[in-house]
């Protein structure tokens, strides 16, 4: 059985042109922007599945940053064993 190891798994979700040119036109209007919510939480639960598929954690975190240019850097990191 194997110990407790620290863990990070960053990915980027960038801008896409048809997404960002719809997404304008909701924000232009007050309304929310499900186009970006949706490419986020796609990808954030893509990123748990692989934390699962690679640790037991004994606790993680989530953190969502924005970039230059529209992107955002989401990471989950914590702690836990390694699933052999």
């Amino acid at each position: 059985m194997a110990g407790m190891k620290d863990f990070t798994i960053t990915q980027v979700v960038s801008r896409d042109v048809l997404t960002d040119w719809f997404q304008g036109l909701r924000n232009f209007f007050g309304m929310r922007l499900r186009g970006y919510e949706k490419r986020i939480n796609d990808t954030l639960k893509q990123m748990l599945e692989e934390m699962r598929l690679r640790y037991r954690p004994k606790w993680h975190r989530i953190s969502i940053n924005p970039l230059t240019s529209g992107s955002v850097m989401i990471t989950i990191y914590g702690e836990g064993e390694e699933i052999e």
